[in-house]
């Protein structure tokens, strides 16, 4: 059995090399369109963002013992826009729109306090399992601390954020933990930040502007999760920037609650 030990760049040659030959044939067929176009940058971009999740995966340093989620760390996002850039510097100018959504689960220490650390346990990875089986091979599924969870949503618009956001909101609102023959209901709140990477020219990806960016989307999302909590819990919340100086007062009136 021979061992195939190519890096990323041979890796990188042989799909592009497929890309080529998949465009030449249909060129020759004068069948190629825009959208045959952008779909073959589509399944370049997958393949890459698989590869750079799978590394992160496999070094267990990166995994949360409990979970089996990612544990936090402040380059992801770089990560994922570095990862773009192969695929769309060049190119006519792309806005690349990423999501990122933080979950909390409602009432958390009263399952550790009521029910004991073991019920606890039981309920963070549940909803973990959950949010990670709805989630796609190239979204970043993260255990923030505590029982906060950040999913990053690479290339998905709104419309796709909430779809996502409704299956697993389905999925949680359906789900029990058993404890004692008695099956405990478990809910979540979510915040939810958006953002536009414009992708023009062929600059250098600037890593502190992206980690400042990735620290502005969980601000954003955390404020809208407190606008949920704040709003009776079990549902979610957009981050809306025209109303920067309310959720200072959301969270103000949320402690007070």
């Amino acid at each position: 059995m021979t061992t195939d030990k190519r890096d990323d760049n041979g890796l990188l040659n042989d799909f592009q090399l497929r890309n080529v030959a998949i465009l030449t044939h249909l060129l020759v067929h004068d069948a190629v369109t825009d959208e045959i176009v952008e779909n073959l940058r589509k399944s370049e971009l997958d393949y890459f963002s698989l590869l750079n999740k799978y590394k992160l995966l496999e070094q267990k340093i990166n995994i949360d013992e409990k979970t089996n989620l990612l544990k936090y760390r402040q380059d992801y996002l770089t990560d994922i826009i570095k990862t773009a850039s192969r695929i769309y510097y060049g190119t006519d100018s792309i806005d690349y729109n990423v999501s990122l959504v933080r979950f909390d689960i409602d009432d958390f220490s009263l399952f550790n306090n009521k029910y004991g650390h073991e019920v606890g346990d039981q309920v963070l990875i549940a909803i973990a399992d959950i949010i990670r089986n709805n989630s796609r091979p190239t979204d970043y599924v993260i255990r923030f601390g505590g029982e906060e969870f950040d999913v990053i949503l690479p290339s998905t618009s709104m419309d796709g954020t909430l779809l996502y956001l409704e299956r697993v909101f389905r999925e949680i609102r359906n789900a029990t933990v058993e404890y004692n023959a008695e099956s405990l209901g478990v809910t979540v709140s979510a915040g939810i930040s958006s953002a536009v990477y414009n992708f023009t020219g062929s600059k250098v990806i600037e890593s502190t502007g992206t980690v400042a960016l990735f620290k502005k989307m969980q601000q954003e999302a955390d404020d809208a999760l407190y606008e949920a909590k704040y709003l009776g819990k079990n549902r979610y919340c957009l981050h809306d920037p025209s109303r920067e100086k309310e959720y200072a007062a959301i969270r103000d009136q949320y402690s007070r609650k």
